[in-house]
């Protein structure tokens, strides 16, 4: 059998860690797109056995060639798992012009970029599978976060509208939504208070991420919740 492939976005964070080592434990071979160049420095030392890629992907140019050397270097193309994002907290009367662009090239603009660079080739190969990270505020937004709410509800429509137009055509296309804090080093660090007992467990998402990307056709998950412990 062709060996699985794919394109990870955000991979030098936290977030995506996890992922790159349930799809390479599961055999796959990645190509791991990092923005800057100490991620990638740190990926090429961390992941020698992948191919490592810079690039802004909120920059139009820049994902396509991104995606170019990535099929160069993998050969094909089974996956990407847009996992690149960030996040932003301000109050709606305070939050600037700049912060909402941020949010939209880091959280919807990266996704939507890469996604556009990987449809053509799945398509004409007939399969395919594509992964956004949504988040809990992008469906009821939140005090504080309206920026990056509405980052995460663009990204989370988006994806939709397009898997309604290539699910037939054999692609895949799911979003899993993160319902509450993530365990990360940063939402520590935010959070020195809160028990990170009581947050998203990464690998709970990597192991989610991998069972959206190996479903058959007749077994599709469009949409998938990764809830925290309950109260």
């Amino acid at each position: 059998m062709t060996q699985k492939t794919a394109i990870v976005t955000g991979a030098s964070g936290a977030i995506a860690a996890p992922i790159i080592d349930a799809f390479a434990k599961a055999g796959w071979k990645l190509a791991l797109v990092a923005r800057s160049q100490t991620g990638v420095e740190r990926l090429k030392n961390s992941r020698p056995d992948q191919l490592v890629l810079q690039a802004d992907l909120a920059d139009d140019a820049q994902a396509r060639r991104a995606v170019s050397e990535a099929r160069e270097g993998l050969g094909h193309i089974d996956a990407l798992l847009n996992i690149a994002g960030g996040f932003d907290m301000s109050a709606a009367a305070d939050t600037s012009p700049e912060q909402l662009d941020a949010q939209m090239a880091i959280n919807f603009h990266t996704a939507f970029n890469a996604s556009r660079a990987v449809l053509a080739t799945m398509l004409e190969r007939g399969e395919g599978f594509i992964l956004g990270i949504g988040a809990a505020a992008a469906f009821d937004g939140g005090g504080q976060v309206g920026a990056y709410a509405a980052s995460k509800a663009a990204l989370t429509v988006w994806m939709k509208s397009m898997a309604a137009e290539v699910a037939p055509r054999g692609l895949c296309v799911s979003m899993l939504h993160p319902m509450g804090a993530v365990d990360t080093p940063s939402n520590r660090e935010a959070m020195p208070d809160s028990d990170p007992q009581s947050w998203v467990d990464p690998a709970e998402i990597a192991a989610t991420a991998l069972h959206l990307a190996t479903r058959g056709r007749r077994g599709q998950v469009p949409e998938a919740k990764v809830y925290p412990p309950a109260a």
